[in-house]
């Protein structure tokens, strides 16, 4: 066990007797320090911090009143007790005392038995009040460091007590609300009524609170801010006056946060639910939680059938094993029965501050994802010679410059007519193109959404199927040439990106054949960036001679 701390004694005398005999009385059970005049008491005082003082009146530079009148005006030591000590003992001497400040007397010639019982219960009395200063401060400073607000109020609502964090939510300066109505100043109007009534209800045992509730408060500046209110405690105050002590948190950014996440869900499942493409979402465990009509159309199941169904029961091996955003890998899911089916797959991760949540995964079934079946053909030769061969190198890709809108298609049709396998893909309407340029053999593709023309057509939305179709049509032929003309046709119905990726993919097939391809493109469509982006893997198209 520590060892008990002993008071200290500060005595004060200008005669050297008197504090040698005082010394002989206390010094077994007390520190102490001692002074011979007022001035060295107040320095002493300050700087030793004793825990009760005895003072004699009579000193030759300021007498003990004047000593105990400053030391009970000082913050610092007014709380420190003062027994004067004086052979004066007329009334007049006590009332001057007592005015000082001075909290009890001893009369010379002293009492040894008297100066010990008066100093211990004073020194009694001083600790029970220093326990109580702080407790005091302990509980300032946890209002001072509180997370939340706590408040105190009485049966009509008026603040007793209001926490630095309630005063720092509100934006009224500390003790502002301290003997004020908390319904009239702090909350809004239109809650007013029912939060009387709940503070009303809960005085008189009619309800209790339990749990937790949300009200809205006023701040000092009008605004509205949104508390989640819980530990209510009922206290009995001095005269049996009861108050209510309730401790709450601001969650009104929290409660934006979480309206703004539920309204994305919201925005997120409509996305899935129309998007045109079949699209699922599995959770960590790889359980089902979100599954669109196409999804569930493709599969052959309902939508109820796919919902908390484990992912690994659709799929054959662990393809979705690993969370991670995968792009156009071939997965074999099995629908209804138990069919197999090829699907072309991309997943995207959900993600939130904790990790990862979910994935969610777009399937396509890959027999759809082909390109066009093309027949290669070759014109019936019309010109000889190879003064061409030369102008255009096999394996590369050609931009036609648009402020001569008919030079890609001359070159094409002037390649094909001295023999080379030819393909076509146009935004223009293919008869006609047959018909001014005298094509009568070469395989054309229509890019429009109208599929009931009899010619072989690609919707925009069917961008997917452009380089399955050049690349069938390069590897049935040898020396080929290609034209594509109207990308930016492709989008209205896909991003840019998404067409600068199918250029990658025809320029990777192109590179690696011994054929061509002329790309024919209006830059007006497009931002100089986009347009910079689009040709870095293109020569420019010479204007050739005899064309």
């Amino acid at each position: 066990m520590g060892e008990v701390k002993k008071g200290k004694v500060l005595i004060v005398d200008d005669e050297q007797v008197n504090i040698a005999l005082l010394t002989a009385y206390l010094k077994d059970s007390y520190d102490l320090i001692s002074a011979q005049c007022g001035k060295e008491a107040l320095h002493m005082a300050r700087e030793h911090e004793p825990d009760i003082v005895l003072l004699d009146i009579m000193m030759p530079d300021i007498t003990g009143y004047e000593v105990c009148r400053i030391l009970k005006g000082s913050e610092k030591t007014r709380f420190i007790p003062v027994v004067m000590v004086t052979a004066l003992s007329g009334a007049e001497d006590r009332i001057r005392g007592l005015q000082a400040g001075a909290d009890d007397f001893l009369i010379k010639p002293l009492d040894r038995i008297e100066i010990v019982a008066r100093v211990s219960s004073l020194l009694r009395i001083k600790h029970l009040h220093d326990e109580l200063i702080n407790e005091r401060d302990q509980a300032n400073l946890y209002l001072e460091l509180a997370a939340v607000m706590l408040l105190v109020m009485d049966e009509k609502g008026t603040v007793k007590l209001l926490s630095k964090k309630g005063y720092d939510v509100l934006g009224y300066s500390e003790g502002q609300l301290t003997g004020t109505n908390w319904f009239d100043n702090c909350v809004p109007e239109s809650a007013r009524e029912l939060s009387r009534k709940m503070l009303t209800d809960f005085f008189s045992g009619v309800m209790s609170f339990e749990g937790y509730f949300e009200t809205p408060v006023l701040t000092k500046g009008g605004k509205e801010r949104i508390i989640g209110w819980n530990n209510v405690v009922l206290m009995k105050d001095y005269g049996n006056d009861s108050s209510l002590l309730i401790s709450g948190t601001d969650i009104t950014e929290k409660k934006d946060a979480d309206e703004k996440i539920k309204r994305a869900n919201e925005y997120l499942g409509n996305l899935l639910e129309a998007s045109p493409i079949a699209t699922l979402s599995i959770d960590i465990d790889t359980n089902i939680t979100t599954a669109n009509k196409n999804a569930a159309n493709l599969l052959r199941m309902h939508v109820d059938d796919l919902l908390g169904r484990p992912i690994s029961s659709l799929v054959e091996g662990d393809a979705f094993s690993d969370f991670k955003d995968i792009r156009d890998s071939e997965v074999t899911f099995l629908r209804g029965k138990g069919e197999k089916v090829p699907m072309n797959v991309s997943t995207s991760l959900i993600k939130n501050s904790e990790g990862t949540t979910g994935l969610i995964i777009a399937l396509q079934e890959l027999s759809k994802l082909r390109g066009l079946f093309i027949t290669p053909l070759t014109e019936d030769m019309q010109y000889t010679g190879d003064d061409l061969q030369h102008e255009l190198e096999p394996g590369s890709i050609y931009l036609a410059d648009c402020n001569r809108k008919d030079e890609g298609y001359l070159l094409f049709s002037k390649l094909v007519k001295q023999g080379k396998p030819g393909l076509c893909i146009t935004r223009k309407n293919p008869e006609k193109i047959r018909l001014l340029y005298g094509l009568s053999k070469t395989p054309l593709v229509w890019m429009t959404r109208n599929k009931s023309t009899g010619q072989q057509a690609l919707d925009p939305s069917e961008l997917f199927k452009i380089h399955p179709t050049i690349h069938d049509f390069i590897h049935k032929v040898s020396d080929g040439i290609i034209l594509v003309d109207g990308l930016e046709y492709l989008l209205l119905d896909n991003d840019f990106i998404s067409v600068i990726k199918l250029i990658e993919q025809t320029n990777d097939t192109v590179m690696a054949s011994d054929s061509r391809l002329i790309v024919q493109v209006d830059p007006g469509t497009l931002d100089k960036k986009d347009f910079h982006l689009l040709k870095r893997w293109m020569k420019p198209l010479k204007v050739l001679k005899d064309i």
